[in-house]
């Protein structure tokens, strides 16, 4: 790439109705001569695309520049795909026709391009977000992208038809079930560094195959659904509810030594069977109690109570049960009394905001004062 001109190689053809070129490009040229056409209401209301997710085009960056987030020791992306809206920035050369194939040259004329319009004259159909840093980022100290991409262009594309093709490519991109990625990548690495490297993950794991787990058989982990099994809870959601656990117990989430997090799960298994124990009729697929609201707040409590029975010396099943009993008792803000009925005075608690509520309703009933409180203030 010279400064006024990026030249670069593609293969002709089509894809279903659309005319095609596929070739190779840098990261950085191919973001050099693009830009999205993104909605503002004010410089570019007939714009399509939403605003950048800074943190999602920071992550591309780093996989690509560094390989940073990558699962294995490879990397590979799929095509960018442009639009060029004005054919003044491009000129097409044929090279060599082979069975019907076309090799061509395509030159972009970058001094023709003013990336500071509002629209686009090289429209980011897909792949805006691994193209908005390629070009490096000089208030953050990173260094153009030199890395090799494949692309896909189409020429002359009216808006219309380049808005169309791009809800199709999204809407036709179903995402990954995230409890079939956390399982994909706890299979990718050995016991050992999954311990170390993703505790809670290797926490949720454990518990949903330990056979001594009140979860065995209850975790969802991806790929086919078994209609013959209940599957309670997916594996991305039993890890969050660990990281909650984890956040909220000082003393467990700091327990010493080089194996803290065996002793981790061990306190965290005792926990939640304490849990099934006392609400044994409500361990079921239809209640709240297993649904993200009632198991981030149980989580929650969790930490507190490990960390109380941690405090006691006294962190055996029994021990954490006494504490977990008294959420029976919890009176809500409504003045009802908690249940995990589904038509239930939590029928309407869905965000995180209310799991928090939740969990401080359930702590009120848990941290009344007794003979551990009376010794601690004492001491105190």
């Amino acid at each position: 790439m010279t400064k006024d001109k990026l030249e670069l190689y593609a293969l002709e053809g089509r894809s279903f109705d659309v005319a095609t070129y596929r070739g190779y490009g840098r990261l950085s040229e191919l973001a050099s001569v693009s830009a999205p056409d993104t909605f503002d209401i004010n410089r570019n209301p007939d714009g399509y695309q939403r605003d950048v997710d800074k943190q999602h085009a920071i992550s591309a960056y780093r996989y690509a520049s560094t390989g940073e987030g990558r699962l294995g020791d490879l990397r590979l992306w799929p095509e960018i795909v442009l639009n060029v809206r004005d054919g003044s920035v491009l000129s097409i050369e044929p090279i060599q026709k082979t069975d019907g194939t076309s090799l061509v040259k395509l030159t972009f004329l970058v001094e023709k391009i003013n990336k500071a319009n509002p629209t686009p004259q090289v429209a980011r159909v897909d792949g805006n977000h691994r193209l908005h840093f390629a070009e490096g980022a000089s208030d953050r100290g990173w260094e153009p992208v030199q890395e090799m991409t494949p692309f896909l262009l189409t020429v002359g594309l009216d808006i219309k038809a380049e808005q169309a093709l791009f809800k199709d490519i999204n809407d036709n991109q179903k995402g990954m079930n995230t409890s079939h990625l956390d399982h994909l990548v706890f299979r990718s690495k050995p016991s050992g560094v999954m311990q170390h490297e993703e505790p809670e993950l290797w926490i949720a794991e454990r518990l949903a195959d330990d056979p001594e787990s009140p979860f065995h058989g209850l975790i969802y982990k991806g790929g086919v659904k078994d209609q013959g099994t209940q599957r309670f809870i997916g594996i991305r959601s039993l890890k969050n509810g660990i990281e909650l656990l984890l956040s909220h117990g000082d003393a467990l989430r700091n327990l010493p030594g080089v194996d803290k997090e065996t002793a981790q799960y061990l306190l965290i298994l005792r926990y939640w069977e304490a849990v099934e124990r006392v609400w044994k009729t409500d361990w079921n697929k239809k209640s709240l109690l297993m649904k993200g609201v009632g198991y981030r707040a149980m989580s929650i409590v969790g930490g507190y109570v490990i960390d109380r029975c941690l405090a006691n010396g006294a962190t055996t099943v029994p021990d954490m049960e006494a504490f977990v009993s008294r959420t029976q008792k919890t009176k809500l803000d409504s003045g009802e009394m908690l249940t995990w009925d589904s038509q239930g005075p939590l029928r309407s608690y869905g965000s995180m905001k209310a799991v928090g509520h939740l969990a401080d309703q359930l702590l009120k009933s848990v941290s009344g004062i007794d003979e551990s409180t009376v010794g601690q203030l004492a001491v105190a």
